[in-house]
């Protein structure tokens, strides 16, 4: 009920503990252009949300949206963002998902200015991807993003059926992915695809990367 009432420049303040989720959950407010809805842990507090569904513990379908310091499990994909904008997802824990950690992928979609940011993501399960960024066949746009500083790793469990670190697929441009972490993957630590003329490449720089499937 919390999140339902947030508006641009709120800020909601999840304590230490464990809260619990037994269906489809959503953020569907969006903040503004300097004014973003913000749902972040208490300084020196872990929230952890578990999924029991068999759903995504987030989706996110406002732009303007900053989720910080959470940990999430559980569910099918940990946060999926949903033909949203400028939503930065940083400093976050998301582990032993039944699919992907955070996707991006609604077809038709145009995701401008996504950050991930320092967030830990392991042991998914599925298809596996730590992170699924843009649709196959240039169907959505995944652009000026910034990812950086992360660390992924084991998306190669037994469970998974492809399970690339960072995946950033074909028709999006204009992203950097730098100083990621980036180990222990069933497919690429790191895979981008073309750009397909939509604009400028993506730039990949200071990863360091080790058994990469």
């Amino acid at each position: 009920s919390a999140v339902g009432m947030l508006v641009a420049g709120d800020e909601l303040v999840l304590q230490g503990g464990t809260y619990t989720l037994n269906g489809y959950f959503e953020v569907a407010a969006s903040g503004a252009d300097g004014m973003p809805i913000v749902i972040r842990a208490k300084d020196g507090e872990t929230p952890v949300i578990v999924q029991e569904a068999a759903q995504n513990i987030i989706n996110v379908l406002g732009s303007y949206v900053t989720l910080r310091g959470l940990e999430l499990t559980g569910g099918s994909r940990g946060i999926r963002i949903q033909n949203a904008s400028y939503v930065t997802v940083e400093d976050c824990h998301i582990h032993d998902t039944p699919a992907n950690a955070i996707a991006a992928n609604d077809a038709g979609g145009d995701y401008a200015g996504i950050v991930i940011r320092r967030n830990q993501i392991r042991n998914t399960g599925g298809n596996g991807e730590g992170m699924y960024l843009g649709c196959n066949d240039n169907a959505c746009q995944f652009h000026d993003g910034i990812i950086e500083g992360n660390w992924v790793h084991h998306t190669n469990g037994p469970t998974v059926d492809q399970g690339d670190g960072i995946e950033i697929k074909e028709g999006s441009y204009g992203n950097v992915v730098r100083d990621n972490v980036v180990h222990d993957t069933g497919y690429p630590c790191i895979i981008t695809y073309s750009t397909v003329g939509n604009g400028p490449p993506n730039i990949v720089e200071r990863n360091v990367m080790w058994a990469c499937g």
